[in-house]
């Protein structure tokens, strides 16, 4: 896995910590989506496949950084402006979807700079490989999003299927237990080895 040695990768698990947390810290904030049969919160499924994700990432010898370890509330600029100061060589933002209709569903991958893009579309194809989300429509989507448009890096956003869709939602509570826990929740698991095998064949190119 020498393709990830000395790569500093920058993962950002969206969300967090509370409405009137991110209010106080950031003007304006949005705690996420709520899986509407399962009860779950984006903002811990988040952070879980963000753990299962750097240990794959470390495990393959990058160096990796992350905008929250905790469930606390993290300004969008402080995301973009860290990942900025440290010089990553990417950036990686995990998110869960929702939409008024339930029968919505599947997996996107984000982009707005040209640089972007080839990110989003290895990341994609390595989610509906390895994974049992079907693609949001084409699965990649252009939008001008802030962690997107102001870092420095090829970044891109990842829409892990649509909390507002049953077959979705069950997927990504699996089992309902976090990182570290035992049993093993190997839904989110395989998201994060299928996001660190798309991250892995982005710089094998």
């Amino acid at each position: 896995m020498a393709y990830l040695e000395g790569k500093k990768i920058y993962i950002d698990p969206g969300h967090g910590g509370t409405y009137n947390e991110g209010i106080a810290r950031c003007g304006t904030y949005q705690v996420g989506a709520t899986g509407q049969y399962t009860g779950q919160m984006e903002k811990n499924t988040a952070l879980d496949i963000a753990f299962w994700l750097r240990e794959y990432l470390k495990g393959a010898l990058a160096t990796v950084y992350m905008s929250r370890i905790n469930d606390s509330a993290v300004c969008l600029w402080e995301r973009t402006q860290e990942a900025n100061s440290l010089n990553a060589d990417i950036f990686v933002s995990l998110h869960h979807n929702g939409a008024d209709d339930p029968n919505v569903s599947g997996a996107s991958t984000h982009w707005y700079k040209s640089v972007d893009k080839p990110l989003a579309e290895v990341v994609l194809n390595s989610l509906l490989a390895n994974t049992e989300f079907s693609p949001w429509g084409t699965g990649l989507r252009y939008n001008n999003y802030h962690v997107l448009r102001e870092t420095n890096m090829p970044a891109v956003l990842i829409e892990n299927g649509f909390f507002s869709n049953e077959q979705d939602d069950r997927y990504v509570y699996g089992n309902g237990k976090d990182f570290g826990n035992s049993p093993i929740n190997y839904n989110r698991r395989d998201i994060a080895y299928a996001i660190y095998w798309g991250i892995w064949n982005y710089f094998k190119r």
